[in-house]
């Protein structure tokens, strides 16, 4: 059964302005280009996004010195903060409910199958959330393998990562996806793996 998830992951701008206001509260001299190096945007995004929350009077603009800007949260950019965290704390809660369940129908399609020895492929929150759930259905964990790329040697639940290249020595019945923004890349790869051999696949959103 196809299970449709209309919001498992945040808008970006809301978390966006969330961190942007966190950390101008603490260092308000911060300069657009650290700004935009620490959360990963462009500068032109920052400077545009420092302009929205100027414009909606979430922040005060003040030239401190030439070669120096300030930005001072306002009274009403406090606020803004507050309301972004607790809708942040909202979803979380409401994204893990919602991840828990699309990701135990896609154990219990598994389990239905007859299928046995699973493999979890992608390190991530997910991946968290699939172990708490699969300890309700009859399925065996043999594994947990990430992008040979990404690999590195370390220990989860007990299981030590392995590179997916080596994913055929754990002799899986079914690999679960265990990412939500690089299914398609990690199908693309087990597809260059198995070739035409049957494995059942599964991501968590599709």
């Amino acid at each position: 059964m196809k299970v449709e998830s209309p919001n498992i992951i945040r808008p970006s701008e809301e978390i966006r302005d969330l961190q942007l206001l966190e950390e101008l509260g603490k260092n308000p001299i911060i300069s657009q280009r650290e700004l935009s190096h620490k959360f990963g945007i462009a500068l032109g995004v920052t400077n545009a996004c420092l302009k929205r929350m100027a414009r909606k009077g979430w922040i005060r603009i003040r030239d401190l010195n030439p070669r120096k800007i300030g930005y001072y949260l306002t009274p009403k950019g406090v606020i803004e903060k507050a309301r972004l965290t607790l809708n942040l704390i909202s979803f979380r809660v409401q994204h893990y409910a919602e991840l828990k369940k699309i990701i135990g129908n896609r154990l219990l399609e598994m389990q239905n199958k007859g299928l046995k020895r699973l493999v979890f492929y992608g390190v991530s929150d997910e991946m968290e959330v699939a172990y708490i759930t699969l300890q309700g259905v009859n399925l065996k964990l043999v594994g947990i393998v990430e992008d040979d790329e990404k690999f590195e040697p370390k220990i989860i639940f007990g299981y030590e990562i392995e590179p997916v290249s080596r994913v055929q020595e754990l002799k899986p019945d079914a690999i679960l996806i265990t990412s939500l923004t690089e299914n398609g890349q990690k199908r693309e790869s087990l597809k260059k793996i198995y070739g035409s051999n049957s494995i059942y696949i599964k991501d968590i959103c599709l």
